[in-house]
């Protein structure tokens, strides 16, 4: 069953509802409390305009954290898409493995509201390391695509290009990216789809099938000497007209990939030539062979949510 979050309004996923406790009733009887305070401190006049007028800011005042509670405190279930109650551990995605030659592992990963995640803190409770992951890395290399649950379920199921988000820095409703980086993933899920529904999915992929023999596959903007190229492809994709855009698509398809760094965003975002942030890295794949390879090298999946 999905509900709506009627103060964010995004879907919440629940499977069923959740058992209430004795102790979460004395927090509505104080929302109701406010709510009748504040009628009671109402004084109406002849029409009823001027009597909605002066309801507007109170029932807006209590009414909008009265659903919060309720969307938020009392469906707060299905907090997990797999093993909801298999917390910190890794544990084997039911379904099909004859793709990939190997089964997904997942992991439930939950923090205390209100708290941020550290990198070596997050690094250390994901137990990224209790994965085959770091073995064989001159033949490997390890991506990550921070996501929301909902859509984990669905590439889980097989990448989609279609489903790629418009002016995209190397795409435009076409491409696919990954993190080199485990913690700018989760960072951009969060920031995303909230703390309630992020998931990160991990890849190994083979170096030599992405890359190719030559090393030619892709195109790589990742130096200093591709910066003026980088500025202009996603000045291209960010803000030129679709005519340009969909030019520039038939000259990238010879490509199964486009590497760079991440764009800064802010008033840097609107400049003729955006700036690279830091020392950041992401991957957009662009071609249906890259595809293949990344859903036959999907390995994990770490769903994050909220302790209650």
């Amino acid at each position: 069953m999905a509900l709506m979050n009627l103060v964010t309004m995004k879907e919440m996923s629940c499977f069923s509802p959740r058992e209430l406790n004795a102790s979460d009733f004395p927090e509505v009887e104080d929302l109701l409390v406010s709510l009748f305070g504040c009628l009671r401190q109402l004084k109406f006049e002849d029409t009823a305009e001027v009597t909605l007028c002066q309801l507007h800011s109170p029932l807006k005042s209590v009414f909008v954290p009265v659903f919060q509670f309720i969307t938020e405190k009392f469906f707060k279930c299905g907090r997990f898409p797999h093993e909801e109650s298999t917390i910190f551990e890794w544990f084997d995605l039911p379904g099909d493995i004859r793709s990939r030659n190997h089964s997904v592992k997942a992991i439930n990963i939950e923090k205390e509201a209100g708290t941020s995640w550290k990198r070596d803190s997050l690094l250390s409770t994901v137990k990224l390391s209790d994965l085959p992951l770091l073995d064989e890395l001159d033949e490997f290399e390890i991506f990550f695509h921070g996501t929301s649950h909902k859509s984990a379920e669905a590439i889980i199921d097989g990448i989609d290009l279609k489903e790629g988000g418009p002016r995209m820095e190397f795409s435009h409703g076409d491409g696919f990216y990954v993190f080199n980086d485990f913690f700018a993933a989760r960072c951009w899920a969060a920031s995303t789809f909230s703390d309630h529904h992020s998931a990160v999915l991990v890849f190994r992929v083979t170096k030599i099938e992405l890359r190719g023999d030559n090393n030619n596959n892709g195109l790589d903007l990742t130096g200093v000497k591709q910066k003026k190229e980088w500025q202009e492809l996603v000045n291209i994709f960010r803000s030129a007209k679709i005519s340009k855009i969909n030019e520039t698509k038939k000259n990238l398809k010879k490509y199964d990939f486009v590497e760079g760094p991440v764009a800064a965003y802010g008033r840097q975002s609107y400049e003729k030539f955006p700036t690279p942030k830091g020392d950041s890295y992401q991957l957009c794949v662009r071609s249906k062979r890259c595809v293949e390879l990344f859903n036959r090298s999907l390995c994990a999946v770490v769903y994050f949510n909220v302790a209650c």
